[in-house]
């Protein structure tokens, strides 16, 4: 993982925690996805599409069950 990602995970998970530990879930939310969209940064392209094309599939499996 480059440095430079290594070290905004970091910080949104100190932003995280100090939102939570104050309480303010809003803003611990906020922090949480950035983290998450960090991480997804990070991900293989590939891995990413193959996620989201099997999500859809669900999707549409459970639409149609309704």
């Amino acid at each position: 993982m480059p440095v430079d990602q290594h070290r905004r995970l970091e910080q949104a998970a100190a932003a995280a925690h100090a939102a939570q530990a104050r309480g303010d879930q809003g803003a611990a939310n906020e922090a949480w996805c950035s983290y998450v969209l960090i991480q997804d940064a990070l991900r293989d392209p590939q891995d990413l599409l193959d996620e989201g094309v099997a999500l859809s599939k669900v999707a549409i499996d459970l639409w149609l069950q309704r």
